[in-house]
């Protein structure tokens, strides 16, 4: 793959994390960024909460570590673009924020409880707005004095009837985006069915005069798939999200499957280290927060690393049981 930029920031192996709910924590971030994910944006952070709220109630989803994260991202959402200007002022003006690379904005996510307040994919039914958002965020940014591209993630269409994302794409592009994501999917499908790479294609095709990269997300879990779909797309990289859960080694043996290196599968005793590694950093980045309710939030989570394993559904179970690391240590027969 060739290097990329993204506003100031040069990519030179442009593969990525897709922002998940639930999933992407400091700790995964961390571990996938050593698994060769250029960047890993934090999971959606809401712009009017932190306008509202300020970012002591946000800091959970929102925190970065320069010192490990090689380019922190922060992915935000909302339909306002009040909230964006008044979200970013805030977040440039927090210390804890001042390794801050990239700024995502989120214009994809399909669950109703997004969708309700006219963010995420519901952006997609009103580029006015969506240009907007954009443009006061590229604002807040340049008058906070920073040099920080503001990118968006959004979809093909907002339904199957929507034929607007080429021109989508372009007004996002026009409106000051360094950098547009497409999810091969319309929010209908949620991540149902395949991705449509013909459409990511024309998107793409959409953004060309606008010379900013644009990275193709949906179907992507190894070299064979991620070169299908910088073909079929004509992208400039990728973003990998399901494909990640509880594999965080995706991305070595993407690159490694591109460049004709030979990749070597993770053992079940590897996996299982991981999940308790990212157990581990999960309680100690929420020292404040109680053991057991990081373990039950992180039940969802621990599945996908036993995925495959013999016997996989009897220790799924026990797991999902667990509310404490100890327990979870001896489940998994690791000192």
């Amino acid at each position: 793959m060739n290097p990329v930029k993204i506003g100031n920031i040069k990519i030179d192996n442009p593969i990525c994390l897709a922002p998940m709910a639930g999933f992407s924590a400091l700790p995964f971030r961390v571990i996938c960024g050593e698994m060769g994910a250029a960047y890993c944006p934090t999971e959606l952070v809401s712009a009017r909460s932190i306008r509202f709220n300020g970012l002591g109630r946000n800091s959970r989803y929102s925190k970065i570590d320069p010192a490990r994260e090689k380019i922190p991202v922060i992915q935000l959402f909302g339909s306002e673009p009040e909230d964006f200007s008044a979200a970013v002022s805030k977040l440039l003006a927090d210390p804890r924020y001042q390794g801050l690379k990239i700024l995502d904005i989120n214009m994809g996510c399909p669950v109703p409880k997004v969708i309700k307040t006219g963010s995420g994919s519901a952006l997609m039914t009103d580029p006015v707005r969506a240009s907007a958002i954009v443009a006061a965020t590229v604002k807040a940014v340049e008058q906070a004095g920073a040099d920080i591209p503001v990118t968006c993630k959004t979809r093909t269409g907002y339904d199957d009837r929507d034929k607007s994302g080429p021109d989508f794409a372009r007004a996002l592009a026009e409106a000051g985006a360094s950098m547009i994501c497409i999810h091969g999917r319309t929010r209908p499908q949620m991540y149902a069915g395949y991705a449509d790479y013909d459409a990511i294609a024309r998107m793409t095709e959409a953004v060309k005069p606008c010379n900013i990269p644009v990275f193709a997300n949906g179907d992507v879990k190894d070299g064979k798939s991620a070169l299908k779909a910088l073909e079929r797309t004509g992208a400039d990289g990728l973003m990998v999200g399901r494909a990640a859960r509880g594999n965080p080694w995706v991305f070595r043996k993407i690159t490694d499957e591109l460049e004709g290196r030979e990749f070597e599968e993770p053992s079940d005793l590897e996996k299982r280290q991981m999940l308790l590694r990212e157990l581990i950093e999960r309680r100690e980045e929420n020292a404040d927060c109680e053991e057991g309710a990081v373990v039950r939030e992180f039940r969802s989570v621990m599945p996908f690393y036993i995925k495959g394993e013999e016997g996989a559904a009897a220790l799924k179970r026990a797991l999902c049981n667990a509310s404490s690391i100890d327990e979870v240590k001896e489940i998994l027969e690791l000192d």
